[in-house]
């Protein structure tokens, strides 16, 4: 079975399992913790599956930890993974790249799992791949509380035997102490109280978090996981994951009066109903469930005691854990800014709780105090999230290590703390790279960068920077101005930079006349956030050894890991015959391949085609003008039905009338029409249509800016649009509008395009 076969196999089982539980969950025809059971059960099977494509054979092993680990998995959450290895080598993270690709990827057929890998030792900072020995120093010397109860839920879903067992030996260890540890206690209530205040209340208008609510599924866990942790060591029998199998455990031990143990397991069930009830409708990870909203009997039946359950479960968790302390002077430095929450002073206290790296600590405290204040205050004029921008400069301090130097230039720049608090409060996306990559401050802000090294090991780190400065300069300016042409052709500019100088370095090792022709968004100058470099390698005459060495020199140095990640990832599919066609390409092949044996869609793709650093011959104008036969038609229109998503929700590509099908509907008609446009993107697509067919361009354009900027305000990369969904509120509010105007405008250019289209697209007429 080939890669793309096999991937959407997969797709297609998840999506035929998820749909069986969705359908009981929306109709409450099987118990909840039966289809938690049942759909993790299901989420083993398909990563076992994706997990022996990847890793065939290699000294390496699968864990699950969170819902997945105690086999409690609700429909539509993030699956926690954690890979463990024997030996690191790049066999196994060539293997991690294809794994992560084949669950997250969203295709027509939909994704698999969105998966975090972000529970592994070190967390981010961490190795994606720890080996065994990298795990055992972990947690050995530097785990925290909150780990040793992440680990209770750790449970082997694929892989190597041994690495299996000494991991589970070692976890057990750590999470599960023989001896009473006084410190455990106290770590536990401030663990709770940082849960709560990590996240905004959420229940404004009377939305129920059925997660994070005070009272909620994350209470329930927490208290059941630190009575585990409290107790397992010295009586193995409570060391299971499952939560309402061990809450019966602990009651029978003495541990929790019945009564207790008996509400908290059926306030739990009830929880994971009405969770799976509020996924199944739209296959979101959302926990919010609106009262005034219309639902089905059993929901309202619930939603009568809910407020007081959640309320009565909060006061036992208590009795274990406490309530969130309160920190005077946190509340007055908030009220001096107007910030009184109480989920705020939480956030706030752990940003000042870093330690500042300082010989002088009462003087430079001072100084991150008064820059506190003053990025709050900024925040609040640029209209930001608030709360998101705090928990991002959290991470960036750390990041920083908290040098006291930092504090005091912010103080003194007051344009770099807009920059930054801009960022923050706007953009998920862009502040995770600075996060990540905190040393790019200086470059951003400053818009420079030095001279490329002649070191190849140098200069892809300096490509790589130069990769996600484009984006974060770009991006912060897409933001304000919403200048799609010029995001576009900037970031497109960069790819052919990047390229370029990658090609030139590598051929001073290895001479070769190898160019690349870009495709798809590259080819087009079209290429926006997150996006794929679709091209193939041409060469004039008949490839010799160095073109190849080239080649490969080249898709390695582009894809591997750096920090921040790779510099780009590639698509090479466009090339004649697939993935099985040769690597480098004979520009004579290629010509003959256009002219005698390229399918429709491959001359529809070769529209793109742009040389990337060079002038070449026109492929389109010689080759690729031979009108569509009604066959040709017929099969594109069958290949757009594939395509356009089924899915009852907005999607800004794959919906009917979206950018997916605006793109193949015009180069079906350029083809069909026998049209060379004067260039490879869109614009100059747009401008062969006939005049009835105009508004297209200017549709088009606001859906891919719509697009582009969901990409900067949204948590995740889906193009999708959901009414209740935070990232569609995210939308709305940076394009100044609001949600019921947005989804107006959405579905009316939706309509508008796809009315064009019938008429327009010659797909559409095929017989």
């Amino acid at each position: 079975m080939s890669n793309l076969a096999f991937e959407d196999q997969l797709r297609k089982e998840r999506n035929e399992i998820w749909s069986r539980f969705a359908l009981a969950a929306k109709t409450d025809s099987e118990d909840p913790l039966n289809i938690c059971y049942k759909w993790s059960k299901a989420a083993d099977h398909l990563l076992q599956l994706a997990f022996a494509h990847c890793f065939p054979d290699q000294k390496i092993a699968l864990f699950a930890l969170g819902k997945l680990g105690s086999s409690e998995l609700n429909l539509s959450s993030d699956v926690d993974l954690l890979l463990v290895c024997e030996e690191l080598s790049s066999e196994l993270l060539s293997g991690l790249r294809k794994f992560q690709r084949i669950l997250n990827d969203r295709t027509a057929l939909g994704f698999v799992f969105r998966v975090d890998f972000d529970l592994r030792p070190g967390g981010k900072q961490g190795p994606l791949i720890p080996t065994l020995d990298q795990f055992r120093d972990y947690y050995g010397n530097y785990g925290e509380t909150w780990e040793r109860l992440a680990l209770v839920r750790l449970k082997a879903v694929a892989g190597d035997g041994e690495i299996i067992g000494q991991t589970l030996t070692f976890a057990k260890k750590f999470s599960f102490r023989r001896h009473l540890d006084f410190t455990l206690l106290e770590d536990l209530k401030t663990l709770r109280s940082q849960i709560q205040n990590h996240y905004w209340e959420r229940s404004q208008n009377q939305i129920i978090d059925l997660k994070l609510g005070v009272g909620g599924i994350r209470d329930v866990e927490l208290f059941t996981h630190a009575l585990q942790v409290v107790h397992g060591g010295k009586d193995p029998s409570l060391q299971v994951q499952g939560t309402v199998q061990a809450l019966k455990l602990i009651s029978d031990r003495g541990l929790l009066p019945a009564d207790e143990s008996k509400f908290l397991q059926e306030h739990y069930r009830k929880l994971r109903k009405l969770e799976n009830y509020v996924q199944a409708l739209e296959d979101q990870q959302t926990h919010l469930l609106d009262p005034g909203e219309e639902h089905p009997e059993f929901v309202k039946q619930a939603l009568k005691t809910l407020n007081d359950e959640m309320k009565r479960c909060d006061q036992i968790v208590k009795t274990l854990l406490g309530e969130a302390p309160k920190a005077t002077s946190v509340e007055e430095e908030l009220s001096k800014v107007g910030l009184g929450e109480e989920e705020l002073q939480s956030l706030w206290n752990e940003i000042l709780d870093q330690q500042v790296l300082s010989r002088n600590r009462g003087r430079d405290e001072l100084s991150r105090k008064a820059f506190l204040q003053e990025f709050l205050r900024t925040l609040q004029e640029q209209g930001g999230d608030i709360h998101r921008a705090l928990l991002l400069l959290k991470d960036f301090v750390h990041g920083t290590r908290a040098k006291a130097t930092f504090f005091a230039m912010l103080l003194r720049e007051k344009s770099l703390m807009q920059k930054l608090a801009w960022l923050f409060g706007h953009s998920p996306y862009l502040s995770r790279i600075l996060c990540n990559r905190p040393e790019l401050l200086d470059s951003f802000v400053y818009r420079s960068q030095d001279k490329l090294s002649d070191d190849m090991g140098v200069l892809l780190e300096e490509l790589a920077e130069k990769r996600l400065l484009s984006e974060l300069i770009n991006g912060s300016q897409y933001l304000e101005n919403k200048d799609l042409p010029s995001l576009l052709q900037n970031l497109s500019s960069t790819a052919d930079l990047i390229a370029g100088n990658l090609l030139e370095a590598i051929k001073k090792e290895y001479p070769s006349s190898l160019q690349i022709l870009a495709l798809g968004k590259w080819g087009g100058e079209e290429l926006g956030f997150r996006s794929d470099l679709d091209f193939i390698f041409v060469i004039p005459n008949d490839p010799v050894d160095n073109d190849f060495k080239v080649a490969k020199r080249f898709i390695t140095r582009l894809t591997e890991p750096h920090r921040g990640g790779s510099i780009f990832s590639i698509d090479m599919r466009l090339r004649p015959s697939g993935k099985a066609g040769p690597i480098v390409m004979p520009l004579k092949d290629l010509q003959e391949y256009l002219r005698n044996e390229a399918a429709a869609w491959e001359r529809q793709a070769y529209l793109k085609a742009r040389w990337v650093g060079s002038l070449g011959p026109k492929l389109v104008a010689e080759y690729m003008n031979k009108g569509l036969t009604n066959e040709e038609l017929i099969e594109l229109n069958r290949i757009r039905g594939e395509l356009i998503s089924k899915s009852p929700n907005l999607n800004l590509k794959y919906s009917e009338g979206g950018l997916v099908d605006i793109e193949l509907a015009v180069q079906s008609y350029l083809l069909a029409k026998n049209i060379t446009p004067a260039h490879s993107g869109m614009t100059a697509f747009f401008a062969e249509l006939p005049s009835e067919a105009m508004p297209l361009q200017a549709n088009y354009d606001r859906l891919r800016q719509m697009e582009q900027m969901l990409q900067l305000v949204a948590s995740d990369s889906s193009v999708e649009l959901v009414q209740n969904h935070e990232s569609f509120h995210a939308l709305a509010l940076a394009l100044h509008t609001s949600s019921t105007k947005l989804l107006e405008e959405v579905h009316e250019l939706l309509s508008t395009n796809l009315s064009i289209l019938k008429a327009l697209d010659p797909r559409r007429q095929a017989h």
